[in-house]
């Protein structure tokens, strides 16, 4: 058994352990290798990953009789181990005090076990950016995510769900004197499926967001942050979710990327209001999101990262079986320390809870109907790992995580151990 597992392991890695053999006959020197024509850099890169899981379709179940006659329902666990390839392309032109940067990476997932081809996947995304500074104070910043992309199904003997989606974003920043500024964003962005059975989550998106901040030490600002959104979904045949949400933020902003401590913390009231009406109870909540890093020393740093916020189920997926909407609210504490110049390791720990609301399944008239027990989760995960840079170019890492998802329905209960392995090429 451990010598299977171990072939499954790193059987994938035999080009890329080629690829280590040579690198003790170059340079340290070659480390940096970035290629540059002109004023024009060339930014290839090339990872390859391998996953093994004791639970890749968490939710499946199935139906047993005990001893006494009677049917219950039981987890069932399928392990899977899936190696995949990260292939990029990275452009950056700088021109006077502007820059241009543009993004190709392609994700491909291989599954290992036969009965699991059928969920291979192949995926493409493109970024552009264009960062342009008008005059003393005014820049704009333009972002456009195009992508192309496959995901294996949630529960096992499903379909790959394939969509094509684009997010387009406009991020307009004004230094009113020495110690205001002030943003606008506007985004855009929709997703559309290309199989038929899912088009009903097909949705456009439209958010405007706008802060002023204001410099209270070298370094550090607050202020306040306004967001309209509006989201759009086909929704046909069931109840429409159609709805437009407005933030009202508090933010602080540590803008100090060579200091001790750097990041952004924003939180307040957010009000939803649904276009089916029946829809818009408890709609006004508290929610935040926001990161920091604080670097404790030259060999240690401490990450924190926390969001809360309401989220509308997929039409076509099973968490629309519990209601149109849940609260999820996920925190991370993560430590990354360097033992050497080579050698590093990360650990971290997250808790989440998702919190859905009382009304549940869609009838055959399309119609929301009430389950008797809303459903609530707690989520309680660890990560650990180690990377070896056997070259500035050429890195090595080895991580291990495990979740604990505990929820009052059994389907949604599970437990997932996961230990990966990956080798990276960054020029």
């Amino acid at each position: 058994m451990g010598s299977r597992f171990l072939d499954h392991l790193f059987k994938p890695f035999f080009i890329p352990g080629v690829v280590i053999f040579l690198s003790f006959f170059t340079e340290e020197s070659m480390a940096m290798g970035n290629i540059h024509i002109e004023s024009l850099k060339i930014m290839p890169s090339f990872t390859v990953n391998r996953e093994y899981t004791d639970n890749y379709f968490p939710r499946d179940v199935k139906t047993v009789v005990d001893q006494n006659g009677n049917e219950k329902l039981v987890k069932v666990k399928k392990a899977a181990s899936v190696i995949t390839f990260n292939p990029t392309l990275g452009l950056s032109l700088p021109f006077r005090e502007n820059l241009f940067n543009l993004f190709y990476q392609m994700r491909s997932v291989r599954f290992q076990e036969h009965d699991m081809k059928i969920y291979d996947t192949d995926s493409h995304f493109i970024t552009s950016k264009l960062l342009w500074h008008f005059f003393s104070g005014l820049t704009t910043e333009i972002v456009d995510n195009l992508n192309y992309a496959e995901s294996p199904p949630p529960h096992g003997g499903g379909i790959n769900r394939t969509w094509y989606g684009n997010n387009v974003s406009v991020l307009t920043s004004y230094e009113l004197g020495r110690r205001y500024k002030s943003e606008l964003e506007v985004t855009r962005s929709y997703v559309r499926y290309k199989q038929y059975e899912f088009q009903p989550d097909n949705y456009d998106d439209l958010s405007i967001r706008s802060s002023i901040l204001y410099q209270v030490m070298p370094k550090t600002f607050v202020g306040v942050e306004y967001t309209h959104d509006r989201y759009n979904r086909k929704d046909v045949p069931v109840q429409d979710t159609d709805n437009t949400s407005q933030n009202y933020w508090f933010v602080i902003n540590f803008d100090d990327p060579d200091g001790r401590l750097n990041g952004t913390l924003g939180g307040g009231i957010t009000k939803i209001k649904y276009d089916d009406k029946t829809l818009n109870t408890g709609n006004s909540f508290f929610t935040f999101n926001g990161g920091l890093t604080f670097k404790k020393s030259k060999y240690t740093t401490i990450e924190f990262s926390g969001m809360r916020s309401q989220a509308t189920t997929g039409v076509t997926t099973e968490d629309a079986q519990y209601g149109a909407s849940f609260k999820n609210t996920t925190l991370t504490l993560g430590l990354i320390h360097k033992f050497t110049y080579k050698i590093s390791g990360t650990v971290s720990f997250s808790y989440g809870k998702m919190e859905f609301n009382s009304e549940g399944a869609t009838s055959s008239s399309g119609v929301w109907q009430t389950v008797s027990i809303a459903r609530k989760d707690d989520v309680k995960s660890w990560s650990g790992g180690l990377e070896y840079k056997m070259r500035d170019w050429l890195g090595f890492k080895v991580n291990y995580s495990y979740t604990d998802h505990n929820s009052n329905y059994l389907e949604e209960s599970y437990t997932r151990s996961l230990f990966a392995t990956g080798i990276s090429l960054k020029f």
